[in-house]
């Protein structure tokens, strides 16, 4: 099922060193949220997102409620079904618990390794997309909790946590430059979203202000879609 070659091992050295590196800081993170080495490995693991993690973290340093975390999450983490229904055919010949893990273990970083894998029609096998995928998520639990655990020996600057979160996400967003209507959706939601905090209970303001803004925008498309035709 695991097929761990020397080329999967080239191809994945910078997103190791990435998630060891980001990995860490969410730990440190999250131990200034309460949150145990153990725990932090088991939430990589299961949740398996830098970008939510970071999120739930700074939303339970927050208080923000359990249902606005999940939501928030859940939304964040919708385009991995884009990710794993591009993927698909490449491994359709496959078990249902593999492609059941398969999907399970991919991000942005290990779907673009195996994407572009696959593309340089390398016969890249099935087993070392899956070696892909489950090395890049031991390195992050385990970098996580590693973290986690330094963090009670070394003093974390929270205003510099605050700094690298904002480059991160700032940095992920500059992706969708290239696209004025995600443009101008990341802004309004985000400006919307900065309305709503006053009025909105149990931070829920960015879900709702996120969907409302993404919907306006899909249907604003659509309809311009269908009078172009």
């Amino acid at each position: 099922m695991i097929t761990i070659t020397p080329r999967v091992l080239k191809k994945i050295t910078p997103v190791v060193i990435g998630y060891i590196a980001l990995g860490m800081a969410c730990g440190m993170l999250g131990e200034k949220a309460g949150l145990t080495p153990g725990i932090m490995f088991v939430m990589s693991v299961l949740v398996y997102g830098g970008s939510s993690q970071f999120i739930g973290i700074a939303m339970m340093m927050q208080g923000a409620s359990f249902i606005s975390i999940g939501l928030t999450v859940f939304v964040v983490s919708l385009r991995n079904a884009l990710f794993t229904s591009s993927l698909a055919p490449y491994v359709r010949k496959c078990t249902d618990t593999f492609t059941t893990l398969f999907s399970y273990g991919l991000t942005d970083e290990c779907f673009a390794v195996n994407l572009a894998s696959y593309e340089e029609k390398i016969d890249w096998q099935p087993g070392e997309a899956m070696a892909v995928n489950l090395l890049c998520m031991s390195t992050w639990a385990v970098s996580n909790a590693v973290g986690c655990f330094l963090s009670s020996f070394i003093h974390l600057n929270l205003a510099l946590v605050s700094y690298i979160l904002t480059a991160m996400f700032l940095g992920i967003w500059s992706n969708y430059m290239g696209s004025r209507s995600l443009v101008v959706t990341g802004i309004g939601a985000g400006l919307l979203s900065v309305f709503l905090a006053t009025v909105v209970p149990y931070k829920l303001h960015i879900v709702l202000a996120s969907l409302l803004v993404s919907g306006l925008m899909t249907f604003l498309s659509l309809r311009g879609g269908r009078h172009h035709d």
